[in-house]
């Protein structure tokens, strides 16, 4: 999303047929809290701000009931998405005419013209050839073939605009790709700016693969899912890393013997810049990144004017290949630190071969399935947030308390400001839990009829 654009106010009208709610969120803020009792469209506006990012979940909007979805952003751009029953004609004349959904998209932005959009779809059919369509493809020409599949794909157009039901909600892939591919370009490339995270109530469960199905595995968890997940962004580190030791040390030579030996730093500085390294080394060493041990030198007490300029080109190398890491160990410490700071009798511990290893207080290792429903949670939702959010993007966080004791959820915007200002991104957090909120009290915005 833009830098210089940021959501500042959420406002929508007849969610759930009845309720109108309005959540300010001004630009300063990092978070804000929306709660109310159950029923009143929480979760649903979470949906609705989801389905606007691109691509559009036309779907969803249809199936959601809502009337009107106004976004505001600090530039003073506008977004408003307003549905409405479309009229059916009869069927002489909604054959001369597109089948619209009924939905409308209205962006209004500084030094532009206001764009807006009504997706709908044209019917390219008159007659019934889902026969000639169904035939046993062996019998047809290469040529035939093609001809089937463009005609397959018209027919599932016709068939969803000859339907009676209003709000479709089922739309054809083909459908749905003609009505994108048919928006506006000023409209995509605001949409696509417009980048949202979903954290939703289910966030522990794992859509089963293919292969696995196939091969009657059971499927993986979520954790484990992620643990696999961190494993191979590990190797990706790695191999970014060597990479660029690889220049490095390629153009070692050349840069060493263009050193000069005046501006060569003094003894104090060498030692002070290669115990920062060593130090950032132990941390790689404990995400098993690197050998701690690699590249341990020996200073001497006292440094010749050429050795100095040895030791502190080789720290200069140093430094560009380690900086690599940077991004990746802070994360991971902060994974870790978090994690930890609530496991009991427990560590998670980071492994580059297999992602995360948990390690009892003992000493035992332990298998990822030991994990309560809440460790599970709260692992799973704090490495989403760290690993899976792109900067500058809006996450929408759905009842972050589920499973997670009183003294976890007390702790756990402390934690979100925390990753949100490593990672750089703004949250809607929806929840039942006062104790989510803590001394954060006043970011919070109750929806329901007391509210409106």
């Amino acid at each position: 999303m833009n830098e210089a654009r940021a959501l500042t106010k959420v406002e929508v009208t007849g969610l759930l047929d009845r309720f109108h709610h309005e959540v300010p969120f001004p630009e300063s803020d990092s978070f804000v809290i929306v709660h109310g009792p159950n029923g009143v469209g929480k979760t649903k506006l979470l949906e609705l701000l989801s389905a606007v990012a691109w691509p559009i979940q036309l779907d969803t909007l249809l199936e959601l009931p809502f009337g009107t979805l106004n976004l505001s952003f600090s530039d003073n751009t506008r977004l408003t998405v307003i549905k409405k029953t479309p009229k059916l004609d009869s069927d002489d004349q909604r054959r001369n005419r597109p089948r619209e959904l009924g939905i409308t998209f209205t962006l209004t932005a500084q030094n532009l013209e206001t764009t807006k959009w009504s997706p709908a779809a044209k019917s390219p059919l008159d007659t019934d050839i889902s026969t000639w369509i169904d035939r046993d493809s062996r019998n047809l020409s290469a040529h035939e073939r093609e001809l089937r599949n463009t005609l397959a794909h018209h027919m599932a157009i016709t068939r969803f605009w000859e339907s009676q039901d209003p709000w479709h909600s089922e739309l054809p892939t083909n459908v749905r790709e003609l009505l994108l591919d048919s928006a506006p370009d000023t409209l995509k490339k605001f949409l696509s700016g417009l980048r949202v995270h979903v954290i939703d109530t289910h966030r522990l469960l794992v859509q089963p693969r293919e292969e696995d199905r196939r091969r009657r595995r059971p499927a993986s968890t979520k954790v484990e899912e992620f643990s696999q997940d961190l494993s191979k962004r590990l190797s990706k580190e790695l191999a970014e890393n060597s990479r660029t030791s690889q220049e490095r040390d390629r153009t070692y030579p050349r840069r060493l013997l263009g050193t000069s030996l005046m501006h060569v730093a003094s003894e104090q500085e060498i030692r002070d810049r290669y115990d920062d390294q060593e130090d950032l080394r132990r941390q790689l060493g404990d995400i098993s990144l690197i050998d701690e041990r690699s590249g341990v030198i020996e200073i001497p007490e006292h440094m010749e004017d050429w050795q100095r300029a040895v030791l502190w080109t080789y720290l200069e190398d140093t430094e560009e290949k380690l900086s690599t890491f940077k991004d990746v160990l802070a994360r991971v410490s902060l994974l870790r630190d978090i994690v930890n700071s609530r496991f009991l009798f427990k560590d998670l511990e980071i492994d580059r071969d297999h992602g995360f290893r948990l390690v009892s207080d003992d000493g035992q290792e332990l298998d990822l399935a030991s994990l309560s429903s809440g460790e599970q949670h709260e692992l799973v939702l704090v490495y989403d947030l760290l690993f899976n959010v792109n900067p500058g993007a809006i996450v929408l966080i759905d009842e972050p308390e589920i499973s997670l004791h009183v003294s976890w959820q007390k702790r756990f915007m402390s934690d979100l400001r925390r990753i949100a200002d490593l990672v750089q991104f703004r949250t809607i957090v929806a929840t039942h839990s006062p104790q989510i909120a803590g001394k954060w009290a006043d970011r919070m915005v109750r929806l329901g009829p007391s509210a409106e």
